[in-house]
């Protein structure tokens, strides 16, 4: 069956840096002991545009599934990723600012930060997960048993 083409509108954000500063710390969805802040840019039916910090010793873990182009603010990682569909094939690189790189669809990744500055970081994830900060939030907090 075929999908209906839907049309996003026109999205535009500055990167929102001193209300990311400001926002806080929250637990990561897969590892509620690891803490990081967000911030969604815009949210339209192609793409999801978030500005993250990740923080040394709050390695973070995700299995993607949407294609999530990044962009390197500040800060460095390490990052391994395995290659979708059977998780045979594994790249370990070091990430640090003006790198960009994209974590296919079905990938499964593991970033550690290595820098004493956050690893600060755009994400594109496209098409748009739907990511919610307040239902994430909720999630998180059930999984931990809150």
């Amino acid at each position: 069956m075929l999908q209906r083409i839907v049309y996003s509108r026109f999205a535009h954000s500055g990167l929102k840096l001193d209300e990311l500063d400001q926002a806080p710390l929250e637990p990561f969805p897969t590892r509620p002991g690891s803490q990081f802040r967000w911030k969604i840019l815009f949210s339209e039916h192609a793409c999801q545009a978030v500005v993250e910090d990740w923080y040394k010793g709050n390695d973070i873990e995700w299995t993607y599934f949407v294609d999530a182009l990044f962009y390197v603010i500040s800060g460095e990682a390490e990052l391994t990723l395995w290659q979708p569909p059977n998780w045979t094939e594994k790249h370990v690189v070091m990430c640090r600012p003006g790198d960009v790189f994209l974590c296919p669809r079905g990938a499964r990744v593991i970033f550690r930060t290595t820098s004493e500055e956050p690893f600060r970081h755009l994400v594109f994830d496209i098409p748009n997960p739907g990511y919610d900060a307040d239902e994430l939030a909720a999630g998180t907090a059930e999984r931990a048993g809150g």
